[in-house]
């Protein structure tokens, strides 16, 4: 159950997500267990979904009219999360003691690692100096609605009547989305 999302600078709750999402990967990089592997996997692509919904229907926007290349700029980033969702699609359908499993994890870290830093080295500076303090609150405020509307950790249900049959990360985001 979750409650009501505490309001945060939009910059500092997008922070702390690549934070928690790094910690993951360190978290699989150190594991051997192919059980616990597959377990923080599920919680990287409900995390990486997450997170890219909630930026595309806040940030993004934000993005657009903020920044002088704001259109360039959502749409490379948007791109790098459909990358990224595409991987952990690919992942899903295999086996953690597969050969391939590894290279992909990588794959994925390193399209995560370009995106946060898009991110960090370039949007959140730009909005720090763009947008005032109360408007960075206020699209943080919507950031972190979005995220508590999320579906909780792998094994809950994802919403009745959505197939069980599609990959995770298109769970999740259709979950989401309502649709």
């Amino acid at each position: 159950m979750t409650g009501m999302p505490q309001q945060h600078d939009v910059v500092d709750l997008l922070t702390a997500d690549h934070r928690e999402v790094q910690e993951l990967f360190e978290g699989y990089r150190a594991s051997a267990d192919p059980g616990e592997r597959r377990l923080l996997m599920e919680q990287i692509t409900v995390e990486i979904v997450r997170h890219s919904v909630a930026e595309e229907q806040y940030l993004y926007p934000t993005v657009r009219k903020a920044l002088p290349n704001g259109d360039e700029v959502a749409e490379r980033e948007m791109e790098e999360l459909s990358e990224a969702e595409r991987i952990l699609g690919d992942l899903e359908r295999l086996d953690t003691a597969d050969r391939r499993f590894d290279a992909l994890v990588r794959e994925l870290y390193d399209v995560v690692s370009m995106h946060i830093r898009g991110e960090e080295d370039v949007i959140f500076p730009e909005l720090r100096e763009r947008l005032t303090p109360q408007e960075r609150m206020a699209l943080g405020l919507r950031v972190g609605e979005a995220k508590s509307a999320n579906p909780g950790p792998p094994g809950e249900e994802i919403g009745d009547g959505v197939s069980k049959e599609r990959p995770l990360a298109e769970r999740v985001r259709e979950w989401l989305s309502g649709s």
